[in-house]
């Protein structure tokens, strides 16, 4: 029933594969599982007479526990080494064949084997032990605490083999180690198998809420996602009473670009500001387009002083950077609007309003510029003040 369960589970993940190609490992997986369970069939018919197919059955478990490194390798992010199935099935073969054919020696063989498969779960564990917190750090420390019980059963199996009496090997089949190994392998399988769907799974929920929050134009986050992580600095900053600060940033006469160059170049110019921004802020600062051509950046534990010295340096270099439209090179300006939590207070959408009017005043003072609340505030009591005089 466990090996049922085990196909089913690789139908499964095949199935997911085939629908989700922008996650690595389920491919690996699936295929794992059908190898090994084809193995584990192979040495099961065979276990009384070790001699057809019993070889490349356990060279086919080997392969298929080798593919559940690539399968881990490929979900984390890294290149999969397609070298590891191959030659671990061949080394399986080669023990077998040497030991049990020709020299007709079935303890050794066996011990070797369980080294090999000890080795190979070893990896499993390390490869899939994380200092991740969440759901997928769970996860991954069950799979590795299940690779590594393996590994340690399988040393035990090497050791019990040495141990064991000459007369184990003539009627190895009723050997109760034999048993339970295959007993607590395919129960481990599945119990793996059951993991990699529920990893699977989660990492298929990232990145349906990354489509949700991730805008598909400029790659950097949309108006939810931006106030989401709005929402968190604000909380933390707040918590710890730190300054936060907000960059509201307009292209100048966008409406004019799209409308003389058409709205593809237009969307052109967003893609390289995006681009342009992301290369200016600093690692921890959050932007995004909040709709339009007016992207937001906040900027946690920095004051408007310092804030408006990058909205400086980012509109500097929105100004250097060249756009090519029919053999014709332009370039683009934007206008950037600062405040702080320290004039304006932590909460979100009055910060936003007052950065906001300070994007007001730019704009209207010629645009391609920056221009702090403080100071449109310092102004507008300056202004009050000369009124009551008069």
């Amino acid at each position: 029933m466990s090996m049922l369960l085990t196909f089913m589970l690789s139908m499964l993940l095949a199935i997911t594969r085939k629908h989700h190609k922008e996650v690595g490992g389920p491919g690996y997986w699936a295929v794992g599982n059908l190898v090994v369970g084809l193995g584990m069939v192979l040495v099961l018919i065979q276990l009384d007479t070790p001699k057809v197919l019993f070889l490349p059955g356990l060279a086919l478990i080997g392969a298929g526990l080798s593919l559940y490194l690539n399968g881990i390798q490929a979900f984390i992010g890294k290149k999969p080494d397609h070298r590891i199935p191959v030659v671990l099935f061949f080394l399986l073969v080669a023990i077998d064949v040497f030991f049990v054919i020709l020299q007709h020696d079935l303890r050794i063989a066996t011990a070797l084997g369980a080294l090999v498969f000890a080795g190979i779960y070893l990896v499993s564990a390390r490869l899939t032990f994380s200092r991740d917190e969440g759901i997928v750090g769970s996860l991954f420390w069950v799979a590795s605490s299940l690779f590594l019980l393996m590994a340690l059963f399988m040393l035990g199996r090497a050791f019990a083999t040495v141990k064991a009496d000459a007369a184990v090997f003539t009627s190895f089949a009723t050997w109760p180690i034999n048993a339970y190994t295959f007993m607590l392998g395919a129960v481990s399988q599945f119990f793996i198998s059951s993991l990699f769907v529920l990893l699977l799974s989660y990492r298929l929920n990232q990145n349906l809420e990354s489509i949700a929050t991730i805008d598909s134009l400029t790659g950097i986050l949309n108006r939810r996602g931006l106030e989401d992580s709005a929402f968190k600095m604000q909380g933390v900053c707040k918590r710890i009473n730190l300054s936060m600060a907000v960059l509201v940033i307009d292209v100048d006469h966008f409406k004019k670009v799209n409308d003389k160059h058409g709205h593809l170049f237009g969307d052109d110019v967003l893609k390289g500001l995006a681009k342009t921004i992301a290369e200016i802020l600093r690692s921890g600062d959050v932007l995004g387009r909040y709709g339009g051509e007016e992207f937001f950046v906040f900027l946690p534990n920095t004051n408007e002083k310092d804030a408006a010295n990058l909205a400086e340096r980012i509109r500097m270099g929105v100004e250097k950077t060249l756009h090519t439209v029919n053999h014709k090179i332009i370039k683009g300006t934007v206008s950037i609007g600062v405040a702080d939590s320290v004039r304006a207070g932590y909460d979100f959408k009055g910060l936003v309003a007052a950065a906001d009017s300070a994007l007001y005043v730019a704009k209207n003072s010629g645009r391609n510029r920056v221009v702090s609340y403080t100071n449109i505030t310092r102004d507008s009591k300056l202004d009050t003040r000369f009124a009551d005089v008069l």
